[in-house]
Parts: structure tokens; sequence; C-alpha cells
């Protein structure tokens, strides 16, 4: 999976924070410890992982906890917003960063995406067409007319409803 994200901590905002109650960041298996405002990044190995903040005691017991799905991350390019932890909040800026080979490679499979969707379109309605023609032709060669099928319809249709 292509990629980075790039966390920017603006603001803690009533956080039990101190040197004994650390607030950590994870995804996947990297792992940072948040102490002041900066910034950090996590290379995006799978849609499957999520951002997660946590807060610790000063004994390693984890006190609360938050995530944000990397794909809402994905969606939104960029987005910066504040998430509750605990009783507080975390005031973050979270960006998807990539570089001019992935944007490429991206692009690419884009392309290549779309153009078996339209092959696939275009590929339905040729069948589409094509058996409208082989109705056409088996239907050529019955041996009753479209008339009779009325009068066959017809007695079927009376024999199945007694007269009165």
């Amino acid at each position: 999976m292509p990629g980075t994200i790039l966390v920017s901590v603006l603001e803690f905002m009533d956080l039990p924070f101190s040197s004994s109650t650390p607030i950590r960041a994870s995804m996947g298996k990297i792992e940072y410890q948040i102490s002041d405002k900066g910034s950090f990044s996590f290379p995006i190995a799978s849609l499957r992982d999520d951002l997660i903040f946590k807060i610790h005691d000063s004994e390693g017991n984890e006190l609360s906890r938050a995530g944000v799905y990397i794909r809402m991350i994905l969606e939104k390019g960029v987005w910066e917003d504040t998430f509750p932890l605990g009783e507080g909040y975390l005031h973050l800026r979270l960006q998807v960063v990539l570089s001019d080979e992935e944007r490429d490679r991206i692009r690419m499979m884009r392309q290549s995406a779309l153009k078996k969707k339209q092959e696939g379109l275009l590929n339905s309605s040729k069948r589409g067409a094509e058996s409208e023609r082989n109705m056409t032709i088996r239907n050529a060669g019955l041996p009753f007319r479209a008339s009779d099928e009325c009068s066959i319809f017809s007695r079927i249709i009376t024999k199945a409803i007694p007269s009165t």
C-alpha cells in the first residue's frame, strides 16, 4: 500500500498529560510516545490498520483509547479535527503524503480499472444485442405464426375458465 500518514499534534485539550501519564500513538507495529506538540509519520502498510491513541497510567495500564480508521484519512486526504481521548481532546491534523511515483502508480491503477469497467460494459451490451439477434432468428424458424400463438392462447384460456 503506497503512502504515509503524517500526524501533527496541534494541541492537548483537558488531557491528564504529564510524564507519568504518557499518550501513545500507534499504527500497525509502529508506536510513538507523544510528549509535546509535533509531527510524526506512519507508513501505510494495510487498510485494516487503524491509527490508535492511548493514555496509560504510570504503571503502563491503559486508561483510555481512541481510534481513527485509515480509510477515512485516505478519503479526506487532509483532516484537521479534535478527537476525544479520555476526559479531554487531541487537536490533530492527519494527512496522506504520497511521492510522485506513488501518485503515478495510483493514477495508472485507476485508469486500468476504469478501462476494464468500460470494456465490461461494452461486452455486456454486445452480448445483449447478440442474444436479441439469436432470439429473432430462432423465432423465425418456429412452425407456427404469431396469429397461431394467439389462437392457441385463447384455447388454453377457454379450457381453463368454464363457460357458465
